[in-house]
């Protein structure tokens, strides 16, 4: 497993255009969205570093988001929770 930090995220971004912005880079396990940032857990490394890759810099729901790996361990142990009111220009 492995996690992937969202920098400079819309707080128009729902958990769905987060999917749909990672959609193909692999089996995602969990979205986890907070006040302008998130992180998204891979199943498999690889996917993580495609996803690091290619969409550092690219446009998510208007903002130009941040895309880089988690520089350290996770700091609770729940898996869930984040925003669900929110929409965009890459937002679904």
């Amino acid at each position: 497993m492995s996690r992937v930090y969202i920098g400079r995220l819309s707080y128009r971004a729902r958990e769905k255009d987060v999917e749909k912005f990672f959609k193909g880079y692999g089996k995602i396990l969990e979205v986890d969205l907070k006040n302008g940032y998130g992180f998204v857990e891979f199943d498999d490394p690889r996917d993580a570093d495609d996803a690091v890759y290619d969409l550092n810099g690219k446009d998510l729901c208007g903002e130009r988001v941040i895309v880089e790996h988690t520089k350290g361990p996770r700091r609770d142990g729940s898996y869930g929770g984040g925003r669900s009111k929110y929409t965009m220009q890459w937002c679904f």
